[in-house]
């Protein structure tokens, strides 16, 4: 079995989201992509939609795609969980064959400071997602996933544009926005 894992805040999930798990569906040779919100990223100290609620949102966005399990995993933690935690549960519970962590461009530039980032090249086969044009150094050793969609979570939160939001979850997100005092 090859699994790819994609992890991230999904605060919230937006179509570049989409478009990635489509094209890693797509272009890499895997059985299985594993969606892994966090509960907290260990390098932030808040998330503004709760994990919970990203959870939710996850899976419904993703409820029809068989190849596709959002994992409570980290959430289940109710911790920040570094990325090594993650790569070892998935080896432990599915013992894949070949493992692939799909990152985006922004963080691998800056992959060297990840906790255990030796061990996690070790362990799995990088996919780097391009994103807004950011250029980064591949030294051979990672697979390139082309999106370059021009948007993030964060502007998402500060812009509160609903036309990044995918269809299938908008009128959720709106709602939440509205309760938030956001639009």
């Amino acid at each position: 079995m090859h699994i790819a894992i994609f992890g991230g805040s999904f605060d919230p999930p937006h179509i570049g989201h989409q478009t990635i798990v489509k094209k890693a569906l797509k272009k890499l040779d895997i059985d299985l992509l594993l969606i892994v919100p966090a509960y907290l990223n260990p390098l932030k100290v808040k998330s503004f939609l709760d994990a919970k609620t990203r959870f939710k949102l996850l899976k419904k966005l993703f409820s029809k795609k068989e190849s596709v399990k959002v994992s409570s995993f980290e959430i289940d933690m109710k911790r920040p969980v570094y990325s090594i935690e993650t790569i070892k549960f998935v080896l432990k519970k599915y013992k894949p064959e070949k493992l692939y962590l799909i990152i985006g461009a922004d963080n691998y530039k800056s992959f060297h400071l990840w906790d255990s980032f030796e061990e996690i090249e070790k362990l799995v086969t990088l996919v780097v997602v391009t994103r807004d044009g950011i250029k980064y150094n591949n030294n051979g050793n990672v697979k390139k996933l082309k999106v370059d969609i021009k948007i993030s979570s964060t502007e998402l939160r500060n812009t509160f544009r609903l036309n990044y939001i995918p269809k299938k979850i908008r009128k959720d997100v709106k709602n939440i926005w509205k309760e938030k005092g956001k639009i």
